[in-house]
């Protein structure tokens, strides 16, 4: 009794054959169902995170129109905290990196890829619409540094 292999042809991923002792056969369904699934589950996944970006979204915007009417430290705390973990959110769905050898022999390349275009524009559009509140809050921090430094 030969043992059983299974071979992927990265031509077309769904073509998977089970290699028996007697041959090459091909798995009817087998192929159809688990690229069906992963596919299911990849939407849902991808679903997730979009609510999670959405979500983050709106509480950034909410936290910046606080921050503007109210400038105070607790304000500007949860408004950076939004931006950086939207920003975090963002680019990890938006941008992979890859990183290569240099063929001159220099330090490793790093190459970056926009591998979803509607996350990327999103991405910008909301730090455009942040900017000033960024402005902002860079000045409350200046200020606040300068506080402590007046104080010690």
């Amino acid at each position: 009794m030969g043992g059983l292999n299974m071979k992927i042809r990265s031509d077309k991923p769904s073509s998977i054959r089970c290699n028996d002792s007697r041959g090459i056969v091909p798995r009817k369904g087998a192929s159809s169902i688990f690229s069906g699934e992963l596919n299911r589950q990849e939407g849902k996944i991808l679903n997730d995170d979009r609510q999670a970006l959405d979500d983050l979204r709106d509480k950034l915007f909410n936290a910046g129109e606080k921050l503007e009417k109210d400038p105070t430290i607790a304000n500007l705390s949860e408004f950076c905290e939004l931006i950086g973990k939207f920003a975090k959110k963002a680019t990890s769905m938006a941008y992979r990196i890859d990183t290569v050898k240099s063929e001159f022999g220099g330090r490793p390349l790093d190459i970056i890829s926009v591998i979803d275009k509607e996350v990327d524009e999103l991405y910008h559009l909301v730090m455009q619409g942040q900017k000033c509140r960024i402005q902002i809050a860079a000045k409350i921090s200046s200020i606040k540094g300068l506080i402590v430094k007046l104080r010690a």
